[in-house]
């Protein structure tokens, strides 16, 4: 228990956690991400792999065999060169005694022509890296993306929570007032039960803000992938609004440019395509080199004989059921496949930077009305007051007042965490979302 309580302690007099901060640790500890970036080491190795087709393959081979059988009694005696006259007689070659044969080779196989099969899968293998590394870093941006939410919904419902206790002590006080007027008979005793009414809905709505809070929390750290982040105090919230985007049509451009999820699907159309051709050029013959060194005895690590081989092998396909044209046939239509859903993609992409910037705007704009009400509902609020406490107005007056006040500075918090959060979304279409930069990293 001792070591729990330091704990929270420790996090809680920690330095308040930035959004740079939260980004950093998400890359670093958030298990999605590992996940995520083991793709790339595994197209490292397909490369690899695919690279090993063009070397030879050599193979050592033992086996023993000890038989009766006339053809394999001959064969073995003639490979260990022991073969004399006595085993040209009859009777020995038709019932020849058991005999033994230790084989020890090394068979070496060389493609010299594979129909293109190699190097085309090679090339597909290193456009997979390719897709592999663009599919990281679509990985990375959303990751940012979330924490970026994250972060800002953690600030914007603490926010919410600052305000609804700030509505709440304002109830109070005008409770008190009300409870004084009472005292000396200026007000009737409805006004003062509307007002204890009126403090207990904002109590409820404190109760629900302080829920909201520690959701939030639990979003951030689940998006960093620390638990205990939750503990952590934040920075700040931000006073001014996120800049507003530029020109709609060059927007569009990057996005075409730098999204990295448009650029795995236009490697995996290059894929497709290269698969094609592997299947168009099936049917070519295909050549290799075989060798084999071998050593006949009669006895383990005794005296033997040896010998070698070398053959040229030629392949080709004359009729294997049609199954080549079908291959192409599908090849064919995979590709046309991964062309049109690249064209989708793109078409997406620029309906998210056009909804990501109007979104942006939109934000901007409410911003603008929302800081006009604010001050409006504030200054509406004092002069009610004054007038309900020289009795010129009703309590509903002043109550509705309270409200107006209450609603107006919610709408302002949420009109200006939008504009980051659009900011963030901005980027993300665009493909451009690095996170903020940690102290130091720009220097």
């Amino acid at each position: 228990m001792a070591v729990v309580l330091w704990v929270v302690r420790a996090w809680a007099t920690a330095p308040p956690l930035t959004l740079a901060e939260a980004v950093l640790l998400a890359l670093k500890e958030n298990p999605g991400l590992k996940a995520a970036g083991l793709a790339l080491p595994a197209a490292e190795a397909e490369v690899a792999r695919s690279r090993a087709r063009f070397l030879p393959q050599v193979n050592l081979l033992e086996s023993f065999n000890y038989s009766d059988n006339p053809s394999q009694v001959f064969m073995n005696k003639l490979n260990q060169r022991r073969f004399t006259a006595q085993d040209f007689f009859l009777d020995n070659l038709n019932n020849p005694s058991a005999y033994g044969n230790f084989r020890t080779g090394v068979a070496v196989t060389q493609p010299v022509f594979q129909g293109g099969e190699a190097y085309l899968g090679w090339q597909q293998a290193r456009l997979k890296k390719e897709q592999a590394q663009a599919q990281v870093l679509a990985a990375r941006q959303k990751l940012i993306h979330r924490v970026t939410q994250a972060y800002f919904a953690r600030q914007l419902a603490e926010a919410r929570l600052g305000v609804i206790r700030e509505a709440k002590n304002t109830a109070t006080a005008n409770r008190r007032l009300i409870q004084s007027l009472h005292e000396a008979g200026a007000v009737v005793r409805a006004d003062l039960l509307a007002a204890d009414v009126h403090l207990a809905r904002l109590t409820q709505e404190e109760i629900q803000a302080a829920g909201q809070v520690e959701v939030a929390k639990s979003a951030l750290a689940s998006a960093v992938g620390l638990p205990d982040i939750a503990l952590r105090p934040l920075s700040p919230a931000p006073k001014d609004p996120a800049p507003l985007p530029g020109n709609l049509e060059d927007l569009k451009k990057v996005a075409e440019e730098k999204r990295p999820d448009l650029k795995s699907l236009s490697l995996a159309a290059q894929v497709a395509k290269k698969e094609l051709t592997k299947a168009q050029l099936n049917y070519l013959p295909r050549l290799r080199v075989n060798a084999e060194y071998d050593l006949d005895q009669r006895h383990l690590f005794g005296r033997g004989a040896d010998s070698y081989t070398v053959m040229a092998v030629l392949h080709l396909n004359l009729f294997n059921g049609l199954a080549d044209l079908a291959r192409a046939r599908q090849a064919r239509a995979l590709a046309a496949q991964a062309q049109e859903y690249e064209r989708e993609m793109l078409d997406a992409i620029r309906h998210q930077v056009t909804e990501s910037a109007l979104n942006l705007k939109t934000a901007h704009a409410r911003l603008q009305v929302a800081r006009a009400a604010v001050a409006q509902a504030r200054e509406g609020l004092r002069l009610i007051r004054l007038r309900y406490e020289e009795g010129l107005t009703l309590l509903v007056d002043l109550l509705t007042a309270q409200d107006a006040l209450k609603e107006a500075e919610l709408n302002y918090l949420a009109a200006l965490f939008d504009t980051h959060l659009a900011q963030a979304g901005l980027e993300l279409a665009l493909g451009t979302l690095t996170g903020p930069e940690a102290p130091g990293e720009g220097k």
